[in-house]
């Protein structure tokens, strides 16, 4: 992943998780949506933040990573 602005950091866990994907807004906001809430509904779609505490938290997959639009649509 790039490095991480302010607000990323926010965060929490999910800024360098692998499973996060980056969900910008038509109005410019950030999001964090959860990969792992695809095939296991023990994790939120999006996780209230901070994540502090994640079983599913993979940094080792965390690398530049698309980002989605809201619009296009492309945490425990």
């Amino acid at each position: 992943m790039a490095s991480l602005d302010e607000t990323e950091r926010g965060f929490g866990l999910c800024a360098s998780c692998g499973h996060a994907r980056r969900i910008r807004s038509g109005r410019g906001s950030t999001f964090l949506r959860c990969g792992l809430s695809d095939t296991d509904p023990a994790y939120r779609r999006y996780p209230p933040i901070p994540v502090t505490l994640c079983a599913g938290y993979d940094p080792s997959a965390s690398q530049e990573r698309p980002e989605a639009s809201e619009t296009g649509k492309s945490f425990k």
